[in-house]
């Protein structure tokens, strides 16, 4: 019999000291030769951020870390809501055939209560009463609200648990065979203090892994001015009825970033002006990044048409080789991405431009994205 595979989706965005202590978890749960599978946001992620770290940077501390392979997953997903990047997490797990069951940290680290929240967020009668929302309130709020009045209870509202009942509605409503498993996060681990240390300078290295911090070695953080200029210019240039197709672009914010535009020096200041009890911040800012990008509300609802290789090592290779014979096109070079099949070349398109975008902001030719190789340990 093979030994398990478990998934993970992730951002590593850096990998983390956190990150490491999940792996050693899913061995101790699942037995020491379980395989695992990351699934992992390339140079976008879902806060509608450039990634603090190229993607093959990340990966390969993944790998040295205890991965055994890395897939990308895709833009438009990895800036998607919850809901849309979990989905795709979890159809790429299934449609790579490769994995048996899905893990992810949360604050509560009680899978009953967040299967119980996901059964109910996702019945037919929320859903229905959802479709009427306060038009004042935030898409989180109205959620919470109306989980209230309709089972007298609070909904999970903290950041993982969020994210662990949109992986479970996504296993339910795609009637997919991975069987989830969760475990409580400890405190005091976050990839938004590692970054705010890297980015101002600090030392970070007691935050990493040391094979982390030597897959980082000699690369500079991502900077956010240009793509903050590039993307100002977007918002005040893109006529307003183009402005409003696009993914998150609904419900008033293209309007209500436009009205704004013109009193912001950065996209920072935009976000910080639009952000409110109807706005959050993130989805703003994953708005923003869908009109640099060009991505629309279908690109969003698709399945993920193809993912990149970006490291393994001798495990991951024979996890490799399992993918390919399902069928699933994986990119192995970024070059080889034109011979993709027809109907996932838009998709392509779409993650080739975050990486433009990824290196006009670290100062870097796109070309030199084109020339990355995986990391194979």
């Amino acid at each position: 019999k093979m030994p398990e595979t478990a998934a993970v989706i992730c951002e590593y965005n850096p990998f983390h000291n956190g990150h490491l202590i999940q792996l050693e978890k899913i061995r101790k749960i699942k037995g020491d030769d379980t395989r695992i599978v990351a699934i992992m946001s390339g140079s976008i992620v879902q806060r509608g951020t450039l990634a603090i770290y190229p993607k093959y940077a990340r990966a390969a501390a993944a790998v040295k870390c205890g991965a055994d392979l890395v897939l990308e997953l895709p833009c438009p997903f990895s800036c998607g809501s919850a809901e849309y990047f979990a989905r795709a997490g979890v159809m790429l797990a299934d449609l790579t055939g490769i994995a048996d069951s899905l893990c992810f940290g949360s604050e509560s680290g009680d899978i009953t209560a967040l299967e119980e929240a996901a059964d109910r967020i996702s019945s037919p009668e929320f859903l229905s009463a959802l479709r009427n929302p306060d038009r004042t309130e935030s898409h989180q709020r109205n959620t919470e609200n109306l989980y209230h009045t309709m089972f007298g209870s609070a909904c999970p509202t903290t950041p993982n648990d969020i994210l662990a009942v949109s992986y479970l509605s996504a296993i339910k409503s795609l009637k997919s065979s991975l069987q989830p498993f969760t475990y409580k996060r400890e405190p005091g681990f976050t990839a938004s203090g590692t970054r705010k240390t890297i980015l101002s300078g600090g030392d970070a290295s007691a935050m990493l892994p040391p094979q982390a911090r030597d897959s980082f070695s000699g690369i500079k953080p991502t900077a956010d001015a240009l793509c903050s200029a590039a993307s100002l210019y977007v918002i005040r240039n893109t006529p307003a009825e183009l402005l409003c197709t696009f993914y998150g672009m609904n419900g008033g914010v293209s309007g209500c970033l436009r009205n704004n535009a013109d009193a912001a020096a950065t996209i920072e200041e935009l976000v910080s002006l639009c952000t409110g009890r109807k706005y959050s911040a993130s989805r703003l800012r994953r708005a923003i990044l869908s009109a640099v990008i060009g991505i629309k509300p279908d690109d969003m609802t698709a399945p993920p048409y193809y993912t990149t290789l970006l490291a393994a090592n001798s495990r991951g290779r024979e996890m490799l080789s399992a993918i390919k014979k399902t069928g699933f096109p994986v990119v192995t070079k970024p070059a080889d991405g034109k011979l993709l099949p027809p109907h996932a070349l838009p998709q392509y398109s779409l993650g080739r431009k975050a990486d433009a975008l990824f290196a006009l902001s670290r100062k870097e030719p796109p070309s030199d994205m084109i020339k990355m190789m995986p990391t194979i340990v």
